[in-house]
Parts: structure tokens; sequence; C-alpha cells
């Protein structure tokens, strides 16, 4: 039997007032690559920030590993294993590339495979290792998701979280970035991947959860959101 590593159960989140996100419930199995899909606002962004301890719930349960993490904060719940590469990036853009990578091993948990893992991240991104004397804010557009994809998992995560990977960058860096992420699948590194790039996430993915409004309003395999005909028309253009 598959083994969930992520559990989302029943979550709602408000900013202020506002209620962004309603008994929202995912599961992200262990070696699964899942995406969550959606418009802007939709509260993709949100839900990954809410699992991580950046936000707050107004109720409902994360578990991580078995374990109730909603309370944790967001460095705990880096140091137990569940990371976040954020939209935007987060790189401190005046810090040289190897310096922020250094940034990412920051928990006990991480720091006893620091060498490990940077030699690993400079095998999967070659770029950096040539650039890691280079300011983090000089390098291109792709390199800086590369960066932060690598400081991520310079924190030794179990389960990977990605916001939005493939925003503004060029269609050929785009396919180097979902190859990489797909090469790390394949090693086990459970993913959970938001993205509007439906296709290119779908090729990859295990499965799919399409957010619309702050709720779930489809779960299924690539297959079967490609069957799915209004989900067809409205987020695939076929």
């Amino acid at each position: 039997m598959t083994e969930p590593l992520l559990e989302v159960s029943r979550l709602a989140v408000n900013y202020g007032a506002v209620p962004v996100l309603w008994d929202i419930s995912l599961t992200v199995n262990r070696g699964e690559l899942v995406v969550l899909l959606g418009s802007n606002g939709a509260g993709k962004t949100t839900s990954l920030r809410s699992v991580q301890g950046v936000l707050k719930p107004k109720s409902g349960k994360v578990a991580f590993n078995s374990k109730d993490i909603t309370a944790l904060a967001a460095n705990k719940v880096t140091a137990i294993g569940l990371s976040l590469v954020p939209e935007g990036r987060g790189l401190f853009a005046t810090m040289t590339v190897e310096e922020n990578l250094q940034l990412g091993a920051f928990s006990k948990r991480a720091r006893k495979r620091f060498g490990e893992n940077l030699s690993s991240v400079y095998e999967l991104f070659p770029i950096l290792k040539e650039r890691k004397g280079q300011r983090a804010g000089s390098l291109s557009g792709g390199e800086q998701q590369m960066l932060a994809i690598g400081r991520g998992l310079m924190s030794d995560p179990e389960m990977l979280m990605l916001d939005e990977p493939s925003l503004g960058l060029a269609p050929i860096v785009v396919s180097k970035v979902f190859k990489v992420l797909e090469g790390l699948k394949d090693r086990g590194l459970t993913i959970l991947l938001v993205e509007q790039n439906v296709e290119v996430s779908l090729a990859i993915a295990d499965r799919g959860y399409l957010l619309e409004n702050g709720k779930i309003a489809f779960e299924g395999t690539p297959d079967q959101f490609r069957a799915n005909e209004s989900l067809r028309e409205a987020y695939l253009g076929l």
C-alpha cells in the first residue's frame, strides 16, 4: 500500500477576515510528483505557504510523515525534511551562489550532509559550480531558478515543494528545469509542484489537483485531466 508522506485535511485559511482556502484536502504519497494546478488567485501559493508553516490556517490539519505539523514554524518544517522553493525564488542577490546554497543547509539535519548535498547540487546544475563565486543577482533568470532549487535541495528534504518554477523563463529553460524535476523524482524525491504550465506539468506528474476559487475542483491522473472535456477546454486549450 502506498504511504502518504504529506496529508492535508480540510485546511481553511483566511487573509484577515477574507477566506482564501475552504476545506482543502490533498495527499502526496512517498515518491510521487503531484501537481497543484489553477489560475491566478485560485489559492495555490497560499496552499503551499500554509503547508510550510508560513501562514497559519483557520482550521484543518497538516501532517508530514504521520506527524501533525500544523502549528510548526516554517524553519522547523524545513528542518524535518519539507522544503519550499518559493515563487520569485527569494534569493539573496548580493550574496554569492555558494553563500546562498550554504544558507539552505541551516538545520542540523542538513549540516550533517552538507558536502554530499553540495556536490549533488553542482552535479545537477554545473553552471552553478562555474558561477559559485558570482553574486546571485547577476545570474540569468534560469540560473536563479536553478539556484533556488539547489538551495531547497541543500536542506536535505524528503519532500520538495516548488511554487511556479517556470515563471518568467524561456521555453528552452523551462524544459531544462522540468527535466531536472523529473530526474529528482526518479531518484525518489517526493515533489509537490504548483504550476500554471499545465501540459508540461502533467507530462511529469503522477497525479494532480485543480484549485478553483480556494477549493479543490478536480483531482486525478494526467490521463483523467486530459479526458475531462471541460478541463481540456479551460486549462489545456484543446
